[in-house]
C-alpha cells in the first residue's frame, strides 16, 4: 500500500506529523513491514506491506492515519462527511439475484452533471501513487478507494437499457468488454453487475465498456456495495484480472464502508462535476445483517501473563482510548465493543496482541525460560525416523507422492483437486522411479535406490502406514533386520504399524540427532537436455587416478554439470586404463553435438600433453 505522506498531514491530523522517516519507523515496529521510502517531488511515498489480516481495514490512507494516530499519540482528526447536496426521490431499482454473494449494494442516480477534469490537488495526489488522472468521474473513484479503502464506480445512465441494477451470476460462454478493451468470455459463477440487457462490468473487478463513462456523459449512476472476498478472488483468478478494487474486495472491508463512500463519492462529484441544473437523487439500497461479534472481554491478569509484563490497568485503558474503542470495565476485565471494521478481532488473545504491539514489544522485559520437562517420545515417530536413517545411510533417497489420484475407489466429498477427486490404495514409486533411472547421469547415481513412508487407505477409509522401496538391484535381506523387516526381490511394500507396536518402548530420541554435515550449494536446475560422454585413458600405476579427473574438470569447460563419475577400471602391462562419465548441460538451450565435441577436444588435447593415451 502506497502512502503520500502530505495526504495523511493535510486529511486527518491537525498537528504536524513527524517526519516521513520517523513515520515509516513507526510502522515498521508496531504495524507492517516498510517496503521503500521515495521522494516524489516535495512529497514522501511511503509503501508499506499490509499483511492479509490487517488487509481488510488498513489499505487506506485512512486505516493508516488511525495506526499512526495509535502509535505515536497523536489525535486522529475523524473526516465528517457533509453533503453539499439535497436529494430527490429515484426510480432507480435494484435487484440481487446472488444474496450469499452480495450483502450490501447502493445505486444512486446524479443528473445534469459535466464531466471535467479533476483538480490539480486531485491529480497531483493520484501521480504521486503511480495512477493516471483520466477525468474527474474516474478520478473521485480512485480517489475515495485510496483514501477510506473502499471500491465505487461511476456507469453512464444513457447507456443502460433500463433503469434498473442487477446482481447476478453471469452465464456459461457470456462476454463482456472491460473498459481497457479486452473481450472476456465468463462462467456461470462469476458474479457481474447488469442492466436488463447485458453485463455492466465484472462485479468487484472491473468495469464495463458498455456503460462507460466519457466527456459527453450527462446522467450517471453511482455504485458502492460489498461483494463477497471469496467470490472476487476466484473471478478475478479466473479470469486473470488483478485490480486495486478486485484486492480490495478480496480482503473484506467492512460493508458499512460502502455507505460512506457513496456520501464521499457523491459530495466529490457534485464538487467537482456538479452544474446548477444537477439533481441528486436518494440512494437505493439492498443490504442483509451480517454477523459481526459485538464485543470482546479480556482481564488485566490474562494481558500480562500471556505477554509477560506487568501493564496497569490505566495503561490497558490508555490503548484502548487511542484506538477509539468503546469499552465497560468491571473490575478486572475489559469488556470491548468491536469496531465493525476490526473483523481480525476475535477473543481475548486479539485484544492482547493489539495491547501488546503499541505498548512496544521493546518494553517487554526479558524473562529466563523455566526448565522444560522431558518431551514424551512418540514410538511412531521415533521408529520412522530410524528406518529413513537406515535407508538413507545405505544409499536410498527418499521421494513423496500424491494421496490424491485420478483414478480409484475411494472417492472424497471434498476433493481438494478435481483431477484427482480419488484417495490411493497403494504407493506406487513406479514413475518416479523412471525418471531417476533416466536421469541417474544426471545425478550422479550408480544406482537408483528410493522409498516412500506414506499412508495408503481401504475402502472402509481406514489409513495404512507403508514404507514402499525400491532398487535396481536385489534388496539386501539384513537392510532392516534391526526393526524386524524382512526385503527381498527389487521392491517391497511393507504395512508398518503392526511391525512398530512390536517393537521396544522408547524413552528418549537419542541416536536421531542430526549428524553434521558439509555447507550445501543450492542453485536452479536447467530445463534442457543433458548428454553424457564417456572418455576411458591409459595411465601408468604411479600416476594417481585424481590427476586425471582434475584434469578433466579444468579443460572440460563449464557445461561439464557433474563431478567425472568412474565407471569401469581396467589394469594391464603396468598400466591402468580409467574410464570415466562426463555429463555436459546448458542452463539457457539444448546442447549441440559439435558444442560437447569441442569441449572434449580440449580434454583430450590436455590429456595428450600429459603423455597419458586416450583408448
Amino acid at each position: 500500500m502506497k502512502i503520500l505522506y502530505s495526504w495523511l498531514n493535510e486529511e486527518y491530523f491537525d498537528s504536524k506529523l513527524p517526519s516521513a522517516e520517523i513515520v515509516a519507523d513507526a510502522l515498521m515496529f508496531n504495524s507492517f513491514e516498510i517496503e521503500s521510502i521515495e521522494k516524489v517531488g516535495n512529497d514522501t511515498v511511503i509503501d508499506a506491506d499490509v499483511l492479509p489480516n490487517r488487509a481488510h481495514d488498513s489499505l487506506s490512507h485512512r486505516g493508516i492515519a488511525k495506526e499512526l494516530s495509535v502509535i505515536l499519540g497523536i489525535p486522529f482528526s475523524e473526516k465528517v462527511i457533509e453533503p453539499n447536496y439535497s436529494s430527490v426521490d429515484s426510480n432507480l431499482k435494484v435487484e440481487v439475484r446472488q444474496k450469499d454473494v452480495c450483502d450490501r449494494y447502493m445505486g444512486r442516480v446524479l443528473k445534469n452533471i459535466e464531466v471535467k477534469e479533476s483538480p490539480d490537488w486531485m491529480k497531483n495526489r493520484l501521480e504521486a501513487l503511480g495512477q493516471r488522472p483520466i477525468n474527474a468521474l474516474v478520478d473521485a473513484t480512485n480517489y475515495v478507494l485510496l483514501d477510506i479503502g473502499q471500491p465505487t464506480h461511476v456507469f453512464d445512465l444513457d447507456k443502460l437499457h433500463s433503469e434498473k441494477i442487477i446482481i447476478r451470476d453471469a452465464s456459461d460462454g457470456e462476454t463482456v468488454k472491460t473498459l481497457d478493451g479486452n473481450k472476456v468470455e465468463l462462467q456461470n459463477d462469476n458474479l457481474v453487475v447488469a442492466d436488463s440487457e447485458s453485463v455492466l462490468a465484472i462485479a468487484g473487478v472491473k468495469g464495463g465498456k458498455k456503460a462507460e463513462v466519457t466527456k459527453e456523459t450527462k446522467n450517471i449512476v453511482l455504485e458502492s456495495a460489498h461483494f463477497d472476498p471469496v467470490s472476487v478472488r476466484k473471478t478475478s483468478r479466473k479470469i486473470g484480472i488483478m485490480t486495486d478494487s478486485s484486492k480490495r474486495f478480496e480482503n473484506n472491508p467492512t460493508p458499512e464502508l460502502a455507505i460512506e463512500a457513496m456520501e464521499y463519492l457523491t459530495r466529490l462529484i457534485v464538487k467537482l462535476c456538479g452544474t446548477q441544473d444537477t439533481i441528486v437523487e436518494h440512494s437505493v439500497e439492498w443490504h442483509q445483517e451480517k454477523e459481526h461479534k459485538e464485543s470482546i472481554s479480556v482481564e488485566t491478569e490474562y494481558i500480562n501473563k500471556l505477554l509477560g509484563t506487568s501493564i496497569s490497568e490505566s495503561e490497558v485503558a490508555d490503548i484502548f482510548n487511542r484506538f477509539g474503542w468503546d469499552y465497560k470495565k468491571t473490575g478486572d476485565e475489559f469488556e470491548v465493543n468491536v469496531p465493525p471494521e476490526r473483523l481480525d478481532l476475535e477473543n481475548g488473545a486479539d485484544l492482547v496482541e493489539e495491547i501488546g504491539r503499541v505498548y512496544g514489544y521493546k518494553n517487554i522485559p526479558l524473562q529466563e525460560l523455566p526448565e522444560i520437562e522431558a518431551s514424551y517420545v512418540n514410538k511412531e515417530f521415533y521408529y520412522i525416523s530410524s528406518i529413513k536413517r537406515v535407508l538413507v545411510n545405505a544409499g536410498f533417497s527418499e521421494v513423496y507422492t500424491q494421496s490424491f489420484q485420478a483414478k480409484g475407489k475411494l472417492k472424497m466429498a471434498n476433493p481438494v483437486a478435481q483431477d484427482r477427486p480419488y484417495l490411493r490404495e497403494k504407493i506406487d514409486p513406479s514413475e518416479i522411479f523412471e525418471k531417476n533411472f533416466r536421469n541417474k547421469d544426471l545425478l550422479g547415481l550408480e544406482e537408483v535406490k528410493i522409498f516412500e513412508i506414506g499412508n495408503i487407505f481401504s475402502k472402509d477409509a481406514v489409513e495404512k502406514l507403508v514404507l514402499s522401496i525400491r532398487s535396481e538391484k536385489e534388496l539386501d535381506n539384513n537392510l532392516l533386520k534391526n526393526f524386524n523387516i524382512s526385503v527381498s526381490g527389487k521392491e517391497a511394500h511393507i504395512e508398518l504399524k503392526g511391525i512398530i507396536e512390536k517393537l521396544p518402548e522408547v524413552s528418549s530420541f537419542k541416536g536421531l540427532e542430526l549428524a553434521g554435515t558439509d555447507a550445501v550449494q543450492y542453485g536452479p536446475f536447467s530445463q534442457y537436455p543433458f548428454v553424457v560422454r564417456d572418455i576411458a585413458v591409459w595411465l601408468p600405476e604411479s600416476v594417481e587416478p585424481s590427476e586425471l579427473v582434475d584434469t578433466i574438470k579444468d579443460n572440460a569447460g563449464n557445461l561439464l554439470i557433474r563431478e567425472p563419475r568412474l565407471v569401469d577400471e581396467y589394469k594391464k602391462d603396468g598400466r591402468i586404463s580409467y574410464a570415466y562419465r562426463l555429463v555436459f548441460q546448458s542452463p539457457d538451450k539444448t546442447l549441440t553435438d559439435e558444442e560437447v565435441l569441442e569441449n572434449m577436444k580440449n580434454v583430450e588435447a590436455a590429456i595428450s600433453r600429459k603423455n597419458w593415451e586416450v583408448r
